[in-house]
């Protein structure tokens, strides 16, 4: 497949399909040559994600604005606003996109405040419907729902939430999930799901030209290259998004950004904020 005068031949990953038993099978990935529209929360999410899978095929869909409004990484990076910071992150997105073949004019910023998208979650999917909708887009790739980041969670309540809108007017998507990090039992753990036994999960290995792709698209983030070294090109992993529910904590209750200052404190007020945006959507109803 030609992608800008660049070859990758998808043929040479290697693909498997990792079941509940164990066992595994080969398999295409469902959105080869197809248009996908890939979901992510900040700038690199896509690249760390799904990296390899971009081409000129590609809607890239970019939640949040990647600047934090505390300043604290605008000024370890020698920003002095917000703005100057997203202005940064946004030419990075547009430089790892240049690499993977992804026209400008296929990529979407919605614009939501970094660490701030779970107070946004019913405008979010209202806007990922119309995207989905105005390209005819079938098949989309999100977040897993994994307690990491709220800017995570958020972006996948809300893709899952346009589906389900779309699904109402007879408009049938397929999505995807991938996992970033997560809270483990002992240390964060990174590109690995959460246990769901009736889940089958499709892993792709990334042959050395995929994965030298990969790490150019990585180096245009020149604000979080100390970040992105903490994850690996070798694998990219997938599966059907189950029917989560968001008003439900995931990772059995374990959550990374309790640990952390990312715009939410516990998982009591994610739940509050997820259950009213699913009820704005008419998507749950109102507990009485």
């Amino acid at each position: 497949m030609a992608i800008k005068g660049k070859s990758l031949e998808r043929d040479r990953l290697r693909l498997s399909i990792l079941r509940s038993n164990g066992a595994t099978s080969t398999a295409a990935p469902p959105w080869r040559d197809v248009p996908v529209c890939v979901i992510v929360a900040h700038p690199d999410d896509e690249t760390i994600g799904c990296g390899a899978q971009l081409t000129n095929n590609a809607t890239v869909v970019v939640a949040t604005d990647g600047a934090p409004r505390n300043l604290v990484d605008a000024k370890a990076h020698g920003y002095d606003t917000a703005c100057a910071y997203a202005a940064a992150r946004a030419r990075e997105l547009r430089s790892a996109m240049r690499v993977a073949g992804v026209d400008e004019t296929s990529l979407i910023q919605i614009g939501v405040p970094d660490q701030d998208a779970a107070r946004h979650i019913a405008d979010m999917a209202r806007a990922l419907a119309g995207v989905i909708a105005a390209k005819g887009i079938r098949c989309a790739i999100t977040h897993a729902y994994e307690g990491g980041h709220p800017d995570h969670d958020a972006v996948a309540c809300a893709a899952a939430a346009s589906c389900r809108l779309l699904a109402r007017r007879g408009y049938a998507v397929s999505l995807y999930e991938m996992p970033l990090y997560r809270q483990g039992a002992s240390r964060e753990l990174h590109q690995t799901f959460a246990s769901n036994e009736s889940a089958s999960e499709l892993a792709l290995f990334l042959d050395a030209d995929a994965q030298a792709r990969k790490r150019q698209m990585l180096a245009c983030y020149l604000t979080q290259c100390h970040t992105l070294s903490g994850f690996a090109v070798e694998t990219e992993r997938f599966r059907p998004m189950p029917r989560h529910d968001f008003t439900v904590l995931p990772n059995s209750g374990a959550l990374l950004y309790e640990r952390h200052d990312w715009g939410l404190r516990t998982g009591a007020e994610w739940q509050e904020l997820a259950g009213k945006a699913l009820i704005e959507l008419d998507l749950i109803e109102p507990q009485v």
